[in-house]
């Protein structure tokens, strides 16, 4: 897969911390400390890590894969037979999503598509203009929300403004860069080239989960956990 990392630093201490060629400084608001739900600290976070892969996907011709610093490898990701890593590899998707779910699905769960949890996914840079005005049009929400009312966090936005491209039937009045989408194994959303077009598809929400409590009972089947609802310091084992 040609894998290279790097953190994304949004303070000077972290930054400095770290060796240079692993490491972003945010162009936005700095924030220090531990940061909690609700609190617009965290918001400037979200925004800031919009911005930022918004960038890499501008200035470069890479693919990102995002994780946020609660979601822990149990094992690699990208090895195959594992979700994550067998979805990229296909090469069909533009963007690769983990489901928001507070306790172990059913089995035979199948992700709706309208939302999912912006702490871990991947994008792809293959329709560069597409996915960076997409990017692009969610930095601008994000920052306008905060603006206007003093909060706006970036999973909500990411998801209302992805809604709000999914449901235009193709007008293209929208500034999202696609006209339609595709979830995996259904139809597309309307009719449009295939560049016009996002093809998307969900993780294994049985070997990449969010939140449960009881996860370690199907520890030997997960390849990461997502420990978003966790507080504080809650979230250091």
């Amino acid at each position: 897969l040609g894998l290279d990392w790097v953190v994304i630093a949004n303070d000077d201490e972290s930054y400095h911390r770290l060796r240079a060629d692993r490491v972003l400084p945010v162009t936005g608001h700095l924030v220090t400390g531990m940061v909690g739900w609700g609190n617009v600290k965290l918001d400037y976070v979200g925004l800031n890590k919009m911005t930022t892969v918004r960038d890499i996907l501008t200035w470069t011709d890479l693919d990102v894969v995002f994780t946020d610093c609660d979601n822990m490898f149990i094992r690699s990701p990208f090895d195959a037979g594992v979700s994550l890593g067998d979805l990229i590899r296909t090469r069909e998707y533009d963007y690769l999503y983990q489901p928001e779910l507070h306790a172990r699905p059913k089995v035979g769960y199948k992700s709706p598509g309208d939302g999912g949890n912006t702490g871990f996914w991947y994008a792809s840079g293959r329709k560069k203009a597409q996915i960076t005005a997409f990017f692009g049009s969610v930095v601008v929400a994000v920052a306008g929300r905060i603006a206007e009312v003093g909060h706006g966090a970036d999973q909500n936005i990411w998801w209302q403004t992805f809604n709000k491209m999914r449901q235009q039937g193709g007008s293209g009045k929208g500034p999202w860069g696609f006209r339609c989408v595709r979830l995996c194994d259904r139809k597309a959303s309307c009719q449009a080239p295939a560049n016009d077009t996002l093809e998307y598809c969900s993780m294994d929400p049985f070997v990449h989960p969010t939140g449960w409590e009881d996860a370690e009972k199907w520890a030997d089947s997960l390849a990461s956990y997502h420990a978003n609802y966790a507080t504080s310091e809650g979230k250091i084992p």
